[in-house]
């Protein structure tokens, strides 16, 4: 590498120091920005550490300032992206100055190209006070299981800041899905799952919302919002924490005092799908009854350590709980396993459902590899497999990446994920690791595994070709009452679910926000298990598409 290891690290601390926490907006886990700092932080360009997202935009505006230092390392295509991301990320950067009285004042762009800024519906951005607004339009055609079918989309986001200290957010989308073999679960698909508003016998209606406000200061941020996490650096899904179920309500806090450590907690609010039979109150409308669900709450928090800039570590712990908010798990730095054991019955079953959890990642620069591994454990008992018992419900993500491997600008990546049965479940129905019917973790769920291979190419900038493969094994679903009889049931024991995907995707961000996509899918799929699969996903399977969409 033409700059030496020690210069890199010196150039992080120093923008590490000066703004890392800069007025928190959160940039969307869906955007592109994020495989293009990954590719460069496998080939030892930048540090950039992904295990926990989304991540500020200040944050990815400071990585975008470093690439400034690192040109000549670039490929032609990684410096047009490099420009394109500076104009994306301009008020981030522009924020992110040192001298404040360099900052560019009163800039309003508004159905227009910017020098600085590229096209914007509408930007306002001073030193005081900055605001983008963009709708959210799309429209998608796919030919599949012999019908058109039709997903058509909008609405509108925004974001902005505050002086120093405050960050905002806010996204909404209306979805309007029509066909009649449209797939109106989405339960197993690595797509987000959705709460339909309205449904008819060829369409589904649903909407998506997600806001958050940041209060900030120089080694940290308090956030309250509701959007997803994405925890663990799986490629395919996330075992940890993943964007499967629909967003949730949270406050979040982000604590970094230096770069080698940084330690983060939420509180969330998930939706448990549960009557709450006491909460039943007649009202003066006939046959109209005022129904509650049953409460029910998640707490996490992460410790990452960064000892080497290729090296990162991190441990963690969840507590899925119900019933009402313990404010035991409101304390940050309260280690959850033990506040369970003091909120517990004594001889009762009334302990909540934790959940520990590690990741790793090593990058070699020389052969522009990282290599990375997720365990997350639901349950454990240390007795039984000291006598030789089951591992009980535990999973893991295991993967390699490799940049540029054949060609430039290009990634491959090679991964396997298994859950072991019982895996996201709890004797408890109000404790799973669920929200809306969705598990919060990997979208292929208990009782199954996933080999996922992938190989994308940017042909320029922003135009890039993604083919993806991958085979799902999956058993029987399970039930509570299993994992506590013997014999213990093994690794995809019962009915089995085959699946083989392959697709390959051409998609193309035109400018800010503007994209173009068009895609091929094959499926071939077995099922064991009567009406666990619909008979038309049964089979060899084809489709295609096309999509143009503005906004995320």
């Amino acid at each position: 590498m033409k700059h030496s290891s020690a210069m890199r690290k010196l150039v992080t601390i120093f923008l590490f120091c000066t703004s890392l926490y800069a007025q928190s907006v959160f940039e969307p886990e869906t955007s592109t920005i994020y495989d293009y700092l990954h590719r460069l932080s496998i080939k030892g360009i930048i540090e950039f550490n992904d295990e926990i997202k989304p991540v500020p935009r200040t944050l990815l505006a400071q990585k975008l300032e470093e690439l400034n230092l690192h040109q000549s390392e670039l490929t032609e295509i990684e410096k047009d992206e490099l420009s394109f991301y500076k104009k994306e990320f301009f008020p981030e950067m522009d924020l992110i100055k040192k001298d404040t009285s360099q900052l560019i004042k009163d800039k309003i762009v508004f159905l227009n190209f910017s020098q600085h800024a590229g096209f914007r519906v509408f930007l306002y951005h001073d030193n005081n006070f900055t605001l983008n607004f963009d709708p959210v339009l799309g429209l998608s055609f796919k030919k599949a299981y012999s019908e058109t079918q039709r997903h058509r989309w909008n609405g509108v986001s925004a974001y902005g800041y505050y002086k120093k200290s405050l960050g905002f957010s806010l996204y909404i989308k209306d979805n309007e899905e029509q066909g009649f073999f449209i797939d109106r679960t989405k339960s197993f698909t690595p797509e987000t799952g959705i709460n339909l508003s309205k449904e008819t016998e060829n369409t589904i209606e649903y909407a998506e919302v997600h806001g958050t406000v940041s209060f900030t200061w120089d080694w940290g941020a308090l956030s309250f919002g509701k959007d997803f996490f994405q925890l663990g650096s799986g490629r395919a899904g996330q075992i940890i924490l993943s964007n499967k179920a629909p967003s949730f309500p949270f406050i979040r806090l982000d604590f970094q005092p230096v770069p080698w450590f940084r330690f983060f907690y939420f509180h969330g609010w998930l939706y448990s799908n549960l009557l709450d039979s006491s909460s039943i109150r007649y009202t003066p409308v006939p046959d109209r009854l005022n129904l509650s669900q049953i409460e029910k709450y998640i707490a996490a928090h992460i410790i990452s350590f960064y000892p080497l800039e290729n090296l990162s570590l991190s441990l963690g712990e969840s507590m899925v709980y119900s019933d009402k908010i313990e404010y035991l798990y409101l304390i940050p730095v309260m280690f959850f396993r033990l506040a369970d054991h003091y909120l517990a019955k004594k001889d009762m079953n009334s302990g909540d459902n934790a959940q520990l959890f590690m990741n790793a990642a090593y990058k070699n620069y020389q052969f522009k590899t990282k290599v990375y591994g997720t365990l997350f454990i639901d349950e454990l008992s240390v007795s039984n497999l000291l006598e030789g018992g089951n591992l009980s419900a535990i999973g893991f993500t295991l993967g390699i990446n490799l940049a540029d491997p054949f060609i430039k600008n290009s990634e491959f990546t090679v991964e396997y994920s298994r859950l072991n049965p019982f895996v996201y479940m709890n004797s408890n129905d109000a404790q799973t690791f669920t929200s809306h019917g969705y598990q919060l973790g990997h979208w292929i769920g208990s009782n199954s595994d996933q080999v996922y291979f992938s190989y994308s190419q940017k042909i320029l900038r922003g135009l890039s070709l993604k083919l993806q493969g991958e085979y799902i094994r999956k058993g029987q679903q399970e039930l509570p009452i299993q994992q506590y009889q013997l014999p213990y049931p093994e690794f995809l024991f019962g009915s089995r679910k085959n699946q083989e995907n392959g697709s390959a995707e051409l998609s193309y961000e035109v400018f800010h926000q503007l994209f173009g996509k068009i895609f091929y899918k094959y499926s071939y799929t077995t099922d064991e298990e009567p009406l666990r699969t619909p008979d038309y996903m049964i089979g060899v399977n084809h489709s295609f598409g096309i999509s143009i969409a503005y906004g995320l």
